[in-house]
């Protein structure tokens, strides 16, 4: 209840803080808020390829040649948790994966990564990574790595399994709970 509590403060907070800057700029509050939740609503959605591709053991394909500088995102459900990866190529060429959650912030419902240009913003803290730092960095407030270890590729199919995921599904039990 407490957090519910938090979340709605922060909603009240930064809709009293729009309404200011439109009623400080000139332009009627209704629209400035309008137009931030248009811009909002289309940042989510523009240049986010989702994908769904499950093996028959509950696991996740990927073909590698889809995979460009452009993330995409695969999804499926383990026990009622929807679990989400992204693929990226990183600058050298190479396939980086990763689980869609903050190491750190993954209990928020925001700790979940957009891509920025080159970077994976967390949506959580805000901190920034580069397609380059995605599958190898760990430990700290960064997307999840998914290594070598963690999948297997072959004929241009990368597989990861359903029990990598099941061990992760429960860093996403409370992930875009909103």
């Amino acid at each position: 209840m407490q957090k519910r509590k938090l979340w709605f403060i922060a909603g009240v907070i930064a809709t009293v803080a729009i309404v200011m800057v439109g009623c400080s700029s000139g332009t009627e509050p209704e629209a400035e808020l309008e137009e931030v939740q248009e811009n909002a609503s289309s940042t989510e959605t523009e240049d986010i390829q989702e994908n769904t591709s499950s093996t028959a053991d509950g696991g996740i394909e990927i073909i590698v040649e889809d995979i460009s500088t452009q993330a995409s995102y695969y999804d499926t459900e383990i026990d009622g948790i929807n679990v989400e990866i992204f693929a990226v190529l990183a600058s050298d060429g190479t396939v980086r994966l990763a689980m869609n959650t903050c190491q750190v912030c993954n209990g928020s419902p925001y700790a979940y990564f957009e891509q920025d240009g080159n970077d994976f913003v967390c949506q959580n803290c805000g901190n920034h990574f580069s397609s380059d730092e995605i599958g190898l960095t760990s430990g700290g407030c960064n997307p999840v790595p998914i290594t070598e270890d963690d999948y297997t590729e072959e004929n241009g199919i990368i597989t990861v399994s359903e029990s990598f995921l099941e061990e992760n599904a429960p860093r996403f039990s409370n992930w875009k709970q909103f």
